[in-house]
């Protein structure tokens, strides 16, 4: 197991800040527009096109970064993640243009998020390895069947992953109440709008130096560690597994398949980010569409509505996220399995189709019990979703698996994660246990790829079902991404069971 310093590290550097940064961008990035570079007209435009390519940089460096922290480790990736973060954030509110200044600010930006968000997932496993990789004690496995039974290594995965739920939901409240407010209160103080701005970004961007430094120190080992991957012994071995480095990304995609539990990972990656996407962007857009919009008002009417449709989005979505907060810590400690069917995921996508498909029916003018009810259960579907792809993909990396590889091709794939967990874990004993270990971070790129691909097909898909059928249309459009992971998840389940009953004949 980690030790406290390395756990400490891993939830309070990595899992709150991978969140807070990103949140705290997305708020204040319109204000850079505005306030610093001066423009006043498209701003929206120009937002939405930051965010767009933000994304679309995320889809390819998010695989990239999982390759990377498979040949240096994850350790020294989330210090170079952090690094760039700090040098976007101080460069961001040096742009005095949206193209190309500010664009490629995001872009640089992308870069660091992208990397601090694949590492909460690559990181992950190794904080909860122990018997089956490092001690030589082999999962407990159905004499009839080669499918390895549940184990309490899965439990493990699952309650740590309950916990970086909470944790990213506490980055996302640490910048909406801490790091947001500074330059109101600076302002206070006399200072112009665009110079609190800019100096709130240099505090933002000091503290993910600080970041950068302390996962350093508790995760990297100090200068030590950094010194052993850099051993001239050790160069030659570095070049040969660097020539298999891309032959990653095809193995781990090809798993997806193969293996169901990896996929189901994927998918509930895919449908969690997009429920992010549901709650943070078409719910204020739905609320504003009822209130705002209405042509029967008069310009005064139109004023107070699009206030209160402030509050009332406002009021929504926090009460979602404080749910999602909530019940990250109960989905961790929630059972991991029941027979051969995920119930915690059922759980959650069964919360989202009918929390979607009730909230584009409601009547959001004004705030009721049922209302409030309904979003609860959206934030309950969003940290379930979470919490468990999350955990499948991260228990999936240490399960044993079937090898017919040649042992010296194998240690030589997995020599650097061996390493790397070696370092992180405190553990020389060598591994009797063959895992995914050694493609541990190509699959997190890629689940946090699927999870970039949701927020582009939502967020655009959702936009033009918006504009043309109507403002409840991409709650629909969630509820089919639910009933999607519902049908993975009830498949993967029925598919065990004919498995394990084939296997006892």
């Amino acid at each position: 197991m980690a030790t406290k310093l390395q756990l400490s590290t891993y939830l309070l550097g990595i899992c709150l800040f991978s969140i807070c940064f990103l949140v705290f961008v997305n708020a204040t990035i319109s204000f850079v527009i505005t306030d610093i570079i001066h423009r006043k007209k498209d701003v929206g435009d120009a937002a939405g096109t930051l965010g767009f390519a933000d994304e679309l940089l995320a889809l390819v460096a998010c695989p990239i970064w999982g390759l990377i922290s498979d040949r240096i480790g994850f350790g020294q990736v989330a210090v170079i993640g952090y690094a760039i973060i700090a040098a976007s954030l101080f460069t961001l509110v040096q742009a005095t243009n949206v193209y190309p200044q500010l664009l490629m600010a995001r872009l640089l930006f992308s870069l660091g998020a992208s990397c601090a968000s694949t590492m909460v997932t690559a990181i992950l496993p190794s904080m909860v390895s122990k018997s089956s990789s490092t001690t030589g004690h082999r999962p407990s496995t159905d004499p009839n069947t080669d499918s390895p039974t549940p184990r309490p290594h899965d439990s493990r995965h699952a309650r740590l992953a309950g916990f970086v739920g909470f944790f990213t939901g506490l980055g996302a409240l640490l910048a909406l109440g801490v790091f947001l407010p500074i330059p109101n209160r600076l302002q206070k103080g006399g200072v112009t709008p665009a110079r609190a701005l800019a100096d709130t970004y240099y505090i933002v961007g000091a503290t993910a130096v600080v970041v950068a430094i302390a996962c350093y120190c508790g995760l990297g080992g100090g200068f030590l560690a950094w010194s052993r991957r850099h051993d001239p012994v050790r160069v030659s071995s570095i070049t040969q597994r660097a020539s298999s480095t891309l032959l990653h990304i095809p193995e781990a995609l090809k798993l997806s398949i193969t293996q169901p539990s990896l996929g189901l990972g994927y998918l509930a990656s895919f449908v969690a980010r997009s429920s992010s996407v549901g709650i943070s962007l078409f719910i204020p857009l739905f609320i504003n569409a009822s209130l705002c919009e209405d042509p029967a008002h008069n310009v005064e009417d139109v004023k107070t509505h699009c206030r209160k449709a402030y509050v009332i989005a406002a009021q929504l979505s926090g009460v979602s996220q404080l749910f999602a907060l909530a019940f990250a810590p109960i989905f961790g400690y929630f059972p991991f399995r029941h027979s051969h069917f995920n119930i915690p995921l059922t759980v959650a996508t069964v919360s989202g189709m009918v929390g979607y498909v009730l909230f584009a029916k409601m009547n959001t003018s004004e705030i009721s019990p049922a209302l409030l009810l309904v979003v609860a259960l959206l934030g309950i579907s969003q940290i379930g979703a979470i919490v468990h792809s999350l955990s499948l993909v991260s228990s999936f990396v240490t399960k044993e698996r079937n090898s017919t590889k040649n042992p010296e091709t194998n240690d030589l794939d997995s020599a650097a994660s061996d390493e790397e967990t070696t370092q992180l874990l405190k553990n020389n004993e060598p591994s009797a246990v063959e895992t995914y270990e050694h493609l541990k971070g190509t699959i997190a790129g890629l689940y946090s790829f699927a999870g970039s691909l949701a927020i582009l097909i939502l967020t655009k898909l959702g936009g033009v079902l918006f504009d043309h059928l109507g403002p409840e249309a991409p709650f629909y459009l969630l509820a089919i991404f639910n009933l999607v992971l519902f049908l993975a998840v009830i498949a993967c389940g029925v598919l065990e069971v004919y498995k394990s009953g084939t296997g006892r004949k």
